[in-house]
């Protein structure tokens, strides 16, 4: 038997085995494939493994085929590899690593000692695939930036959200020498450069063209925006990721996982695709899988930090292969952080609106418990919640005017204004022009305002000329830095706690001279607030993630927020 079966080593991280189709060895099929991280190559006829886990495959089927067993750990690459994961694994949550002398890199005296893991961890045995998933505020973009340099790429291409193209472009021009070009729009020529940048609304339209280009690596910024396997962003990202040329791929966000294990499979199957390349089987491991009838169900979690079942790996100990995760929270970074600072401050709204919303609603809640099945349908529940919400929301705006203004005149200092809805947010701008006009600059920014006004904005808040910058929690939630305020006043809240998290991180970042971050949130007493804060605040444990954290799903929080109206409903 031990003569018909061969295994040999493919660069850079494969194991490719082989042995007779015969009837008797139907039973080593099943055994390699059950181990989860087998692909079966029908054009080859070969099994493909990845190198780094062959020490761990051949453990799995050693008991029942020793003879496979054994011919796999006499590759040579098999030992490397799981030391070089062993390496990895070391560094996926270490502060301090040694600078590098990067060709190219400029302000190096800049870079942190735990900005310096980065690209030693996506070095190691010329691995080259990295998930840097550092809370937000940490410098992801500068750590990116050094991989690049430390692999000498010289065609890199940065997809990200087209907010932050051009912040992208300042942090190339700050830290490199490489030169840059910006794609704009579907069909407009572009320059190529050494650093390419597109946005992921363009992706699916430019992709033919960029698969011309053969870059040899590529950026993900904010890769959860790849979470659904079946939209064309997704899948041009995927078609480029495995394009022969790209020899690195960076991908990059602060939460990978919004709400549930399912999200982060794409990005996984990209940067390690024979270790994730079978999205049924990564659900019944991790994603607490259920048949409801008509199909698995994958939105739940499982194996996540520890083995449920005593076998299969726990995910969060397969990420650090290739994902390296610090928090702001963590007391070895208590000395290059400043501290946060959470204050919920409870305010006094005029009534009347509020009142007839409030009680036209919850008949509607009530009616729906007490009749029928007794449940309330779930879309039904958000809207009539989202209402709700918008009513406290817009009953609070002259509270909030009333603080901001005290802040400026007491304190002088830049603020940073984050409301949910977009009437709220521009009923603030108009009440705030007309109060601060002359020496108080104010601006604002939603999901409408366009790419070049939206950067203007922000560097001229970033440069003292603006005090007062109005945002929408939504679209700001990502890649922007704004460390000349270290005040954040929060209107409206939001679902998930992460989107929350994410818009006050654009204040608080290591760039931050403050030693202290403020984060305010404005309560209206007796409404809707008083039960959100109090169950956000209970919630944000509800769906356990493969990383440090959890965060909050929003229909459960929905129906908890629902609940706890309806149990004590009186009047307000």
């Amino acid at each position: 038997m031990t003569k018909t079966i061969t295994v040999s080593y493919k660069p850079p991280d494969k194991l490719s085995m082989k042995w007779p189709y015969k009837p008797n060895y139907t039973d080593i099929n099943s055994a390699v494939k059950s181990c989860g991280m087998a692909k079966w190559r029908p054009k080859d006829k070969e099994w493909v493994i990845p190198a780094s886990s062959g020490i761990q495959v051949a453990k799995a089927i050693k008991p029942h085929y020793p003879e496979l067993s054994e011919a796999i750990l006499a590759v040579p690459e098999v030992n490397s590899a799981h030391e070089n994961v062993a390496k990895r694994v070391l560094l996926s949550s270490a502060i301090d690593a040694e600078p590098i002398w990067l060709a190219g890199l400029k302000n190096g005296d800049l870079v942190r000692p735990y900005q310096w893991v980065a690209p030693h961890m996506f070095s190691v045995g010329g691995h080259n695939r990295l998930l840097i998933a550092d809370d937000m505020g940490l410098g992801k973009s500068l750590q990116a930036l050094l991989c690049i340099l430390s692999g000498q790429y010289q065609r890199v291409l940065i997809v990200c959200p087209s907010v932050v193209k051009v912040n992208w472009a300042n942090e190339v021009e700050k830290w490199t020498e490489m030169d840059t070009s910006l794609i704009y729009g579907q069909t407009k020529k572009y320059e190529t450069s050494q650093i390419t940048i597109i946005n992921y609304d363009l992706l699916h339209a430019r992709v033919d063209e960029l698969l011309k280009d053969d870059y040899d690596c590529i950026v993900f910024d904010e890769c959860h925006t790849l979470k659904n396997q079946k939209t064309q962003r997704t899948q041009a990202a995927k078609r480029l990721a495995t394009w022969p040329t790209v020899k690195g791929m960076i991908a990059m966000s602060g939460t990978p996982i919004l709400n549930r294990p399912s999200e982060i499979f794409t990005v996984l199957n990209m940067l390690k695709p024979f270790t994730f390349n079978n999205y049924y089987l990564f659900g019944k491991k991790y994603c607490g899988a259920i048949h409801n009838g008509y199909g698995w169900n994958f939105d739940g979690a499982s194996n996540i930090e520890t083995s449920d079942d005593g076998v299969t790996p726990p995910l969060n100990h397969l990420l650090k292969d290739i994902m390296l995760r610090r928090t702001m929270d963590d007391p070895r970074l208590s000395d290059q952080m400043p501290d946060l600072l959470q204050t919920i401050v409870e305010v006094d709204i005029s009534r009347s609106q509020y009142d007839i919303v409030y009680n036209t609603l919850m008949d509607e809640l009530e009616h729906y418990r007490t009749t029928g099945s007794g449940s309330i349908p779930p879309g039904l529940l958000l809207n009539i919640l989202t209402d709700l919400r918008h009513a406290a929301g817009r009953a609070k705006i002259k509270a909030a005017m009333d603080w901001i203004l005290n802040y400026i005149r007491t304190y002088d200092k830049p603020i940073v204004v984050f409301a949910h809805h977009k009437d709220v947010v521009e009923d603030l701008l108009a009440g705030l022009k007309i109060e601060l006009a002359g020496d108080n600059f104010v601006c604002g920014i939603t999901g409408s305002t366009p790419d070049k006004h939206r950067q203007d904005y922000i560097q001229l808040f970033q440069e003292g000329y603006c005090k007062v910058l109005v945002c929408s929690t939504l679209a700001m939630k990502e890649g922007i830095n704004l460390d000349a305020a270290d005040t954040t006043l929060f209107v409206e809240r939001e679902w998930v706690p992460a989107h929350e998290k994410q818009a006050a991180s654009r204040v608080r970042r290591i760039t931050q001279e403050s030693n202290v971050c403020h984060q305010v949130i404005l309560s209206a007493v007796n409404t809707v607030d008083t039960h959100f804060d109090k169950v956000v605040n209970e919630k944000t444990a509800i769906v356990k993630a493969a990383l440090d954290g959890s965060e909050g799903d929003k229909m459960i929080v929905a129906q908890a927020i629902a609940d706890s109206l309806l149990a004590g409903r009186t009047p307000i």
